[in-house]
């Protein structure tokens, strides 16, 4: 039991210096982005996105950047390039109005309405090969029963 109650205690140590570090820290950058995988302080940040079929792939490209890493040597760095799929968060802590929207790339929605509308488009005109297209007396495939002329349900 004490190794762990020291354990504890270490991680609980190494937690209080980081969230230290980061008050410290915290007024002299102009950004906080925040990922799935990590927080990140940074005062130049670009972001793209890039739609796919199933996602949305963000690549930010981030300078002068402090890292939310208790386990770094140091959490300070040049640069960092992070991919994500994930939700990205981005605040502007200081600076001009207007520079957050410099950053953020421009016509994401609109590239991503044109994509899903392309893949519904696509899926729309590929419904008839789903395997329940009507065989050849009007009747789905695999329904235990039809309509008659009527619209009326019936059972085979």
């Amino acid at each position: 039991m004490a190794n762990s109650d020291e354990l504890d205690e270490y991680d609980a140590g190494l937690e209080l210096t980081l969230k230290k570090e980061y008050a410290d820290v915290f007024k002299i950058f102009s950004y906080c982005v925040v990922t799935d995988e990590a927080t990140y302080l940074c005062n130049e940040l670009a972001i793209d996105c890039v739609p796919h079929a199933a996602y949305l792939l963000f690549e930010l490209d981030l300078q002068d950047v402090w890292v939310w890493d208790r386990n770094r040597p140091t959490r300070i760095i040049p640069r960092a390039h992070v991919f994500t799929t994930g939700d990205v968060t981005v605040e502007q802590l200081k600076g001009e109005e207007g520079e957050l929207e410099k950053a953020l790339p421009t016509g994401v929605l609109d590239q991503l309405r044109a994509h899903l509308s392309a893949d519904f488009e696509d899926g729309a005109s590929d419904d008839s090969d789903d395997g329940s297209a009507p065989d050849a007396s009007g009747e789905e495939a695999g329904a235990t029963g039809g309509d008659d002329a009527s619209g009326a349900p019936t059972d085979n």
